[in-house]
């Protein structure tokens, strides 16, 4: 689900032309043309989808409208019982 959800809002960006998340390792892989987006306009796309990234945090509201298995810790919180601490 969630790295659906992350590819999705990643190729959604006009001037994305792959993008595939690694579960394990969270990094993403991306395949952009530079003269049609950037890298601020992709995270602030999947930051809208409910996930975090370096620069870009997904508002309260559309976080906790994720699946439970799609919830993290994020940055500045403590882990709740049973929570994911890293995806």
């Amino acid at each position: 689900m969630c790295k659906d959800r992350i590819e999705k809002a990643a190729i959604s960006v006009k001037g994305v032309k792959y993008a595939s998340w690694d579960i394990p390792s969270g990094q993403l892989r991306l395949v952009y043309n530079g003269l049609k987006t950037n890298l601020d306009a992709i995270e602030k796309q999947i930051a809208a989808s409910g996930h975090d990234s370096e620069r870009h945090k997904a508002t309260a509201e559309i976080y906790e409208q994720l699946p439970a298995c799609c919830k993290y810790v994020r940055k500045g919180e403590e882990p709740k019982p049973g929570q994911m601490t890293k995806h």
